[in-house]
């Protein structure tokens, strides 16, 4: 027992993968976070569970247990990311026009930008950049770094166009608040659209489980057969596996095209 959980355990750290930066705004290089691709792990659990009943059955178990905590693991992790980026992205588009806001109204844009990061967090490294005389336009460009606040380029873009040319900034960003606005709006009916592809995607995989209880049903023990050798054993980890990559494979598709819209 202790085995199992300390397997499973493994197998969810890996596909879950170390948490991404989010609480940081403005890192001070721009890091590529290093994620194990769950495909890889899926693979490695699979081919250990193969040799599961070539050995000790245990070994099977682990593997299926693995698989099954991982893929789970995965699947929660990647919901609270989507979350958070929404959220931020959010954030954006409201310090963009807060930023906008105090602009039109006169004040200038280092006073403005340190007042906007009262209200909107994502603004603080930019608005510390400027109370310094550093770059304010790289430090927006760090920030948007993090997913969800890809939206900061183009804050960035109107205020080195402001710093070098002299041009007033409140009106681009003005239209730069209103197409992130229009974006959010558009972003959440594509993942309305795509919370109904990835349900279909649980459904599926909760197919399995159906199908014992209508054995069940039928007055016969399918438990006893799955449970009992190496070929119910090996059914199991077949299923498990093709099940885990139908759903992380869903989830694959769903992300690159939430990405695409």
């Amino acid at each position: 027992m202790t085995g199992a959980a300390l397997l499973a355990g493994l197998a969810a750290a890996l596909l879950i993968g170390p948490a991404p930066g989010v609480g940081r705004l403005s890192p001070p290089r721009r890091r590529i976070p290093k994620r194990v691709s769950p495909w890889s792990v899926l693979a490695i659990l699979a081919t250990v569970g193969v040799a599961g009943p070539l050995g000790p059955s245990a070994l099977g178990w682990l593997a299926v247990a693995g698989i099954v905590c991982g893929t789970v693991g995965w699947l929660v992790l990647s919901a609270r990311r989507r979350t958070s980026a929404a959220r931020r992205a959010a954030a954006c588009a409201v310090a963009a026009r807060t930023l906008s806001s105090l602009l039109r109204a006169g004040q200038i844009p280092g006073v403005a930008l340190a007042e906007a990061a009262r209200d909107s967090p994502v603004l603080k490294p930019a608005a510390a950049a400027a109370a310094i005389g550093a770059d304010v336009g790289a430090e927006m460009e760090r920030a948007a770094a993090v997913p969800g606040q890809g939206g900061l380029r183009s804050v960035a873009a109107a205020w080195r166009v402001s710093e070098r040319s002299g041009a007033p900034i409140a009106e681009v960003l003005a239209t730069v608040a209103e197409n992130l606005r229009r974006q959010r709006q558009l972003q959440s009916v594509v993942d309305a659209e795509l919370a109904a592809a990835r349900t279909s995607g649980h459904i599926m995989a909760a197919l399995p489980f159906l199908a014992v209880g209508l054995g069940f049903a039928a007055g016969v023990n399918p438990l006893a057969f799955l449970f009992g050798g190496a070929v119910g054993q090996v059914l199991v980890l077949a299923a498990v596996t093709l099940t885990a990559a139908g759903v992380l494979w869903i989830d694959r598709l769903a992300q690159g095209r939430k990405a695409a819209s």
